[in-house]
Formats: C-alpha cells, sequence, structure tokens
C-alpha cells in the first residue's frame, strides 16, 4: 500500500472514531437546546471533505448519517429526532452530500486560484448551508402535521415553518460561522500533507 493510501486510511478511521465518539459523548457532538440540538459533528465531516477529497468527505458524511438514523431508533439526541430521522432522506443524505459539497467546492475554490484558507473556508460554510437546508426543508416537505410540530415546540397557532426558521437562526447560523471559523484551522496541516503525499 502506497504512503497516500495508507495516510488517507488513517485519516479517515480516525474521523469516524471521532463521529463515533461524539455521538456517544454528551456534548462533544451534540449541543441540545431545548427541542433543537445543535450539531458541532458536521466540522468533522468538513474536514474530511476539504483535506482529503469528496470521496472522503461522503464516507464521513454517510457514516455520521447512518449513526443518526440508527441512534433515532435507539438513543435519540433530542426529542424530534425519533420523529424524523428515522427517515434516511433526512438522517443521511443532508450528511453525504454535505461531505460532498465541502470537497467539491473546496477543489472548485483551488482550480480559482483561491488560497486554501480561502477556499476551505467557503466550502465549509457551504457545505454546511447544505445540511442545515435539506433537513430543515425536508422536514418541512415530509411532516407537516401537529405532532412533529408541537415536538419542535410550535406553541398556540404556531405553524412548524416558523419553529423550523427560529432553529434555522439559532442552530444553523451558529454551527454556519463555527465551521467557517474553525474548519480550515483542523484540515489545513492534513491537507498539505496529503498534497506533499500525492506529489511523491
Amino acid at each position: 500500500m502506497t504512503r497516500h493510501k495508507t495516510f488517507r486510511l488513517v485519516v479517515d478511521s480516525l474521523l469516524m472514531a471521532i463521529v463515533l465518539l461524539q455521538n456517544i459523548l454528551p456534548f462533544l457532538g451534540y449541543i441540545p437546546l431545548g427541542p433543537f440540538s445543535m450539531t458541532l459533528i458536521g466540522l468533522t465531516v468538513i474536514v474530511a471533505g476539504t483535506a482529503l477529497g469528496p470521496k472522503d468527505g461522503m464516507l464521513i458524511g454517510g457514516f455520521w448519517g447512518l449513526i443518526t438514523f440508527v441512534r433515532a431508533f435507539t438513543w435519540p439526541s433530542s426529542p424530534v429526532a425519533p420523529l424524523i430521522f428515522t427517515n434516511p432522506l433526512i438522517s443521511v443524505l443532508p450528511r453525504f452530500l454535505m461531505g460532498l459539497a465541502a470537497g467539491g467546492l473546496y477543489l472548485w475554490g483551488r482550480k480559482r486560484q483561491w488560497s486554501m484558507h480561502r477556499s476551505m473556508a467557503v466550502a465549509a460554510g457551504c457545505a454546511a448551508l447544505v445540511n442545515t437546508f435539506l433537513v430543515l426543508g425536508l422536514v418541512f416537505l415530509f411532516y407537516q402535521n401537529p405532532t412533529v410540530a408541537a415536538a419542535f415546540g410550535a406553541k398556540g397557532n404556531q405553524t412548524l415553518g416558523a419553529v423550523l426558521m427560529i432553529s434555522l437562526v439559532t442552530n444553523g447560523v451558529p454551527e454556519f460561522i463555527l465551521d467557517m471559523l474553525v474548519a480550515p484551522l483542523i484540515a489545513q496541516p492534513l491537507r498539505r500533507r496529503w498534497d506533499q503525499l500525492n506529489q511523491q
């Protein structure tokens, strides 16, 4: 096995282990905010995509999605998880596409001669938005019922759409900012090493 393949295998295995730990240990992967949970796991997916490429981003994102799907049945991360994340289109697909977006947009930025940091920051922000908008959009599309709205914290005549907009502000915006700021700091050393191995 060549050195760059070994490096990729080691980093992917490490990132999958981190995703697993983030799902098990409280506050390492999810920060509960009432009926919602702000997720930090997307950061790990973005690091995989920007440091190693779209395939690795999809691998780590899909792994996270699979855990989200299984956990919705066994150990939900929030009150709404058993209601929505038992649907793989919501639990798996957005995470999978998040990894694809992170890796693909990073490469797109580099082809436009952007710096590594700028390419990673833009890719991280866009990937975070992909996950947020897909999850919330698919929830809105599939679960227009009072039970889900109530689980999201809807009160009185408050609609599911209104509650999802609140989630976008309270969860989506902080995740977007966090991912843009932190992901490049973690991913840049890995990407430099990956590029060096590919040039040897």
